[in-house]
């Protein structure tokens, strides 16, 4: 089986294998599950040949979800790839290499930094699906609509399922309407349900556990659960 490459431009436990791919250099995907960042993107991106999953992929606790983590070590790596000349194949070509995916990886997520960068658009040109998280505020549009420009420029052969992400909706603020109202005329269909503002996630990376970890039953919880059935959907 093919892996489905996802990549996330700022998860529900199952069966499926899933990695979390940290590309941003903050690394905060490690801690957001209670984990210690480590320069294994970096090793992984740094050396050739590029070493095996086993000795960069960390498991985490979680039935089925695997990190390659990263730390600031990171941003090094992504300068070393530029220096090297630009190639905005590399991930997509070191993902389909079975010494990195024998197959059995059902799922690859990738978090990249809210900047714009080589990594980023690395992974934009890799992914199958491209989810963009755009905070309900006045800057939403333009943000969304630099990662598409970007992925224009990258003049993939093929174009990703695309999903906008309104995040931090308030649904007593008018201006959070208004800005939801705005994504929803500029980019139509592609736009998902609102992820709403909530405290429950505020307090899940000081904790170090998902949402569905900490409150499973919350409407931040069933928000994100639609959100991964509807990209699930997609891939059938």
């Amino acid at each position: 089986m093919s892996s489905i490459r996802i990549a996330v431009g700022n998860q529900k436990g199952g069966v499926a294998k899933t990695l979390l791919v940290d590309l941003d250099p903050q690394g905060q995907c490690a801690s957001h599950l209670g984990m210690s960042q480590e320069a294994c993107l970096f090793n992984l991106l740094a050396n050739r040949p590029p070493p095996p999953l086993r000795d960069v992929v960390r498991t985490t606790g979680r039935e089925g979800l695997y990190l390659l983590p990263g730390n600031k070590r990171t941003a090094a790596a992504q300068t070393l790839l530029n220096l090297e000349g630009f190639d905005k194949t590399f991930l997509a070509t070191l993902f389909d290499q079975p010494r990195f995916n024998s197959g059995k990886l059902h799922f690859i997520v990738m978090d990249t930094a809210p900047s714009a960068g080589g990594l980023q658009e690395m992974a934009i040109y890799a992914a199958d699906i491209l989810i963009l998280p755009a905070a309900v505020d006045f800057l939403a549009l333009e943000g969304v609509a630099q990662i598409l420009a970007t992925l224009k420029a990258l003049n993939r052969p093929t174009r990703p399922f695309l999903r906008v992400l309104p995040t931090f909706y308030d649904e007593v603020t008018t201006e959070s309407q208004i800005n939801l109202d705005a994504l929803k005329e500029r980019f139509g269909p592609i736009v998902s349900q609102p992820i709403h503002r909530a405290v429950a996630l505020r307090e899940c990376p000081p904790l170090g556990k998902t949402i569905f970890e900490h409150k499973p039953e919350s409407r931040s919880a069933e928000e994100y659960a639609s959100l991964v059935w509807e990209i699930i959907d997609a891939t059938r």
